[in-house]
């Protein structure tokens, strides 16, 4: 009877509960969410809703309500509010409410309850665009956060688009967007990855809708496809527009480029006749174009340093040529736009380029018109291939530039109009690391070596920063990459930039006092002593996403490994042999006498997208690589 009546009660106060959520629209109670979107979850987005007001080519109001249930504390970064204003974007409401597991109302932040900050990068001399947000600090897990915010914008060149889903781990209960265009403003719309997603819309000339529900948490997978390329998002344009209260149009990238080569670039490469001499004298006696371009970007590396400047047009504009000439600054805007005043100086043509940078090669997206882009580099077309030129670095090679904005479609800006161009690919051929060594091995298991690593192609971009640390630093570095090796000792290192070659080379010289393991009367060693390839790979059991290796490369190895005094090899194994369709590995070891033998190493990595059933393949291949790198051989006393 006990047990009867305590049941019962159980029941009365759960659907009290229950009746409780019925009630309450919002539906904030997190104990009652459905386990398909709590799976994999750190946070769930129980409602967001986007509503962009078309006001005219100069106004546009976004509405925001988002509703975020965080599950733990990994899930809080989702339910972060805040808003950014600047001159052309004001804030018009803004509040937030907190709510505990059982919905009930924890805290609330009015607008005057927000922190105001400016949105400074710690790279810019100035920037207006400032940040209202609020910081809640948890007691308890799980919460829930309601944001609403309205904001209105006399920018009309970039739409907020539709991202339904924002990160890893994080669910979707609901998510709407609409765009309200009373007044008919041309506008185009893109719809990207809605495959295998239930969307519903509807199109009219005065309304867009989208709605999506219930998208479970994802989870990242290695080697896969950048995340925007994997999830729903419909991007937004008009064909007329407003930059900082500069009106634009956006037809075609022809028509686009000679709208920003007119509004945004001419003018402002102006220098005095004091630098077009000093710039005629430096490449005096060159006789291409090609040596005069170099020595100009070496004049401007010297000179200058970036600095990002943010204000009004200028976040788009960039500095004039004669201030970035007198001030000895400017960000990739303002470097570029000087350095392409320098050539033209010199009747030398080049081109301001609109680039994603990123190591991901994220693309300008060819098949929508639109303001795209986060940074500027300059090209300068050539009879043989396109020169790339990275003017915001100080220590780059000429015509080279590197991972960051490596083998994608960039938006060339001319005096005719935009071009869409794609930059260098950097083949595994040219991505080389070649090492050398010389090695001793001693009788008390100690080990030292001098070692040279040649490093060509993007295996330059990925090393030679090492050298613009510090002595002690550098040593850090090297006991770090080499970390399988015991009580490493790094005692000397010689570091020579060749950027003529686009060629950097370390000569390194190490000790162990521990390398070798003792088993009775033999040494057993690893001749493979500084290229192991420590990568592991996890194992999908239903893998989503196709296999990305964003980039080739090759990287040999060849040692001289000196035995210690009185021990011998016994037989050597036979030279190991892999070929796959990701790339070639061999392991070989040769004896040169009784007290040496010879290490030999190759690997090469091919780039490209391979369908997702290719993941465990590629994986037993490196699993492969990793096994025969550390294998070990037996050294006996004579």
């Amino acid at each position: 009877m006990q047990r009867k009546v305590l049941l019962v009660s159980v029941v009365l106060a759960i659907w009290s509960i229950v009746k409780v959520t019925a009630q309450d629209d919002l539906k904030l109670q997190s104990i009652f969410l459905d386990s398909v979107l709590t799976k994999d979850a750190n946070a769930v987005v129980r409602l967001e809703k986007v509503t962009v007001e078309l006001n005219s080519i100069n106004s546009v109001t976004v509405k925001t309500k988002r509703i975020v249930t965080v599950l733990n504390k990994y899930g809080k970064g989702y339910a972060d509010s805040y808003e950014g204003y600047s001159p052309s974007v004001k804030i018009k409401k803004l509040e937030a409410t907190v709510y505990d597991a059982f919905g009930k109302e924890v805290k609330k932040y009015k607008k005057k309850d927000f922190n105001d900050r400016s949105v400074s990068d710690g790279i810019s001399l100035m920037n207006d665009d400032r940040i209202k947000y609020f910081e809640h600090v948890p007691l308890n897990y799980p919460y829930t956060l309601a944001f609403e915010s309205e904001v209105e914008s006399s920018t009309t060149a970039f739409i907020r688009p539709w991202r339904p889903v924002v990160g890893y781990r994080l669910s979707v209960e609901k998510s709407m967007y609409e765009i309200l265009n009373p007044e008919k403003i041309l506008l185009r719309i893109k719809e990207e990855n809605f495959k295998g997603y239930s969307i519903a819309s509807d199109k009219t000339d005065h309304k867009i809708s989208f709605s999506i529900s219930k998208i479970p948490a994802k989870l990242h997978e290695v080697y896969s496809p950048s995340f925007y390329k994997t999830v729903p998002v419909m991007k937004v344009a008009l064909n007329d527009f407003s930059l900082e209260g500069v009106k634009g149009s956006a037809n075609d990238w022809k028509s686009f480029g000679k709208w920003q080569f007119d509004n945004l670039l001419t003018g402002r490469d102006q220098l005095s006749d004091e630098t077009i001499q000093e710039i005629s004298l430096i490449v005096e006696g060159a006789e291409t174009n090609r040596e005069k371009a170099k020595l100009i970007y070496e004049y401007v590396q010297k000179k200058t340093r970036y600095i990002s400047v943010q204000l009004g047009i200028g976040g788009w504009m960039p500095f004039l040529a004669e201030d970035v000439d007198r001030l000895g600054y400017g960000d990739c805007k303002a470097l570029t736009n000087y350095t392409k005043a320098l050539l033209d100086s010199q009747k030398i043509r080049s081109y301001y380029t609109i680039v994603f940078g990123d190591r991901t090669k994220r693309s300008i997206d060819s098949g929508f018109v639109g303001m795209q882009g986060n940074h500027v580099i300059l090209n300068i077309p050539d009879e043989e291939e396109d020169i790339w030129l990275e003017c915001t670095s100080q220590t780059m090679p000429f015509d080279f530039i590197g991972d960051f904005t490596d083998d994608r479609d960039v938006l060339v800006i001319t005096p005719e109009g935009g071009e869409i161009k794609r930059t260098k690919k950097y083949e595994p051929e040219e991505n080389i690391l070649h090492t050398t060594a010389i090695i001793n091995l001693g009788v008390d298991k100690s080990m030292s070596a001098r070692i040279k690593r040649e490093s060509l192609g993007l295996e330059y971009d990925w090393n030679y920063h090492v050298q613009f640390e510090t002595p002690k630093d550098q040593k850090i570095h090297y006991k770090e990459f080499w970390g399988y090796i015991n009580n490493l000792e790094i005692n000397k290192i010689q570091l020579d930039d060749h950027k003529n070659e686009i060629k950097f080379i370390e000569n390194i010289e190490v000790s162990s006092a521990s390398f070798s393991k003792k088993v009775g009367n033999r040494l057993l060693i690893s001749p493979n002593v500084f290229c192991w390839d420590q990568g592991n790979l996890p194992k999908y059991q239903d893998r989503k996403t196709s296999l990305i290796i964003s980039r080739g490369y090759i990287n040999t190895d060849e040692y001289v490994i000196n035995l210690p005094q009185g021990y011998i090899t016994g037989d050597l194994p036979e030279k190991k042999s892999i070929e796959t369709i990701f790339g070639k590995y061999t392991y070989e070891l040769e004896k040169i006498s009784e007290s040496q033998i010879k290490f030999k190493r190759y690997l090469k990595i091919i780039d490209g997208t391979f369908p997702k059933e290719k993941y465990e393949e590629y994986r037993i291949f490196r699993a492969q690589i990793k096994k025969i790198d550390k294998s070990r051989i037996a050294l006996k006393k004579q």
